[in-house]
Order: structure tokens, then sequence, then C-alpha cells
């Protein structure tokens, strides 16, 4: 059996249409990690399953509560379809943002119906000293954008516990919700962007083939919402 883990800080992205369709879809990811975590997750054997390079872009929430954005290598691993009561599909992230961190997620792959989008959905939790923590997911849908050289790319969001705390940091952490957007490593529109960006200029810059799903129409980083207010209610605000 795997173990769901690793480092100490966690992010992930972005609501589909309506606040209804976003609080179902967490509560069933952060439901679904649960179950997760007591069965078998996928075969251990990496020799088996050849990953899918891939890059994600996303928002996250820093320690002083400011958006940026930035992206991570993705190695997507698939297995053939099968029972969706068990995994089928696992994600190994990392990116600068968390140094030396590696995020390892399962969860389950959807394939395209006559009423639904290809989707994936996974989950994760983090170890820190032995301690499992801040549980998190992403819900991303399969589809094709004229402006990114793909033949698929998949847009939507991650959510968990927002900061990028120190080491020393106390206290609760807000449970955030946040875009994401995951292309082939290889997206040739996308090359020019370095590791910790998601624009060629860096900083707030994002590429015009990224901007419907990680921009405001002003230009600005859609923001992260809260997910949940300060008795724990399901309440999504703007941040």
């Amino acid at each position: 059996m795997w173990k769901l883990y690793n480092s100490l800080a966690l992010r992930r992205f972005q609501g589909l249409r309506g606040l209804g369709i976003l609080a179902l879809s967490v509560a069933f990811g952060l439901t679904g990690l649960l179950a997760l975590s007591s069965c078998d997750l996928l075969d251990d054997d990496d020799d088996e399953v050849e990953p899918i390079e891939m890059r994600g872009f996303y928002s996250s929430v820093n320690a002083d509560g400011t958006v940026d954005c930035t992206n991570e290598k993705v190695d997507l691993r698939e297995e053939e379809p099968g029972d969706l009561s068990e995994p089928n599909v696992r994600i190994t992230a990392s990116g600068v943002a968390f140094g030396s961190a590696t995020f390892v997620q399962v969860g389950v792959k959807v394939d395209e119906s006559d009423t639904n989008a290809e989707t994936i959905s996974t989950y994760y939790v983090s170890e820190t000293d032995g301690n499992f923590d801040r549980p998190g997911s992403y819900f991303l849908v399969a589809r094709t954008d004229s402006d990114i050289q793909a033949d698929t790319i998949y847009t939507g969001y991650w959510a968990g516990y927002a900061y990028r705390r120190a080491d020393d940091a106390t206290g609760y952490q807000p449970v955030v919700i946040c875009p994401y957007v995951m292309v082939p490593a290889g997206t040739p529109e996308l090359a020019d962007i370095g590791d910790t960006h998601c624009g060629e200029m860096g900083g707030d810059d994002v590429h015009p083939a990224l901007a419907k799903y990680l921009t405001d129409d002003d230009g600005s980083l859609k923001d992260c919402h809260d997910l949940l207010d300060a008795d724990g209610v399901l309440s999504p605000m703007k941040r």
C-alpha cells in the first residue's frame, strides 16, 4: 500500500462554474481521501507504467496572504480503466516553490461520456515528522484549446490548506480553492516560461494562452477563495 505524502507545505486549484458545484466537488475529494488511505493505491512498480510528463500552472497563497502564480513538473501515471471504486491515476508533482519537496497524489480518471468530459480527480496529504496533515485535492477536466498546441489540456482547480508557512508557524491555516491548468510538458507556446512563474516576464505576468484560466478580465490573477468560515461552515468567499 502506498503512502500519500510529502514535505512541509502544500497547495493546489479553480472553481468550475458555480460555487455549489465547487463545494460538492471539494467535499467529494476530501471524503475520497479518507477512503483511499485505507486501501491499496495503484501498483508500486513504477517501471510498469510510463509517466506522461506534464506541467501544472496554478495560483496559491503565500504566508503573507498574497496570491501568486507558479508552475510545477507533473508526472501523470494512468492505469487501464477499470472499477472506478479503485484509484487508476497517480500524480507526482514537484516545483521550485517548495524546494526539494515531491507531492504524491492518487485518484480516479473518468473517461469521456455522452454527458461528461474526461475528468481527473486526485487527493493528497502531507507528512511532517511522521504526522499526516493538510489534505487537499485536484479536480481537472479535459479540453482542447485553439491557443495551445496540445491534443488535450486539463483545467480546473486545487483545494486544500493555503499558506506556505514557515517551520515555526502556529495556528490553523485557511482552506482555499484556486485555479489550476495542466498541459503536456512539450507544449511549444509555453516552452519559454521558467520554473517559477506563469509567464515569460515573471512576476504576475501570465502567458496569453493561460490567461483565460488564471486571470480576470483586467489581467490580474484570479483570486483564491476561502472555502470555510471561522466556524468551519462552508462559505466560499473571495479573498
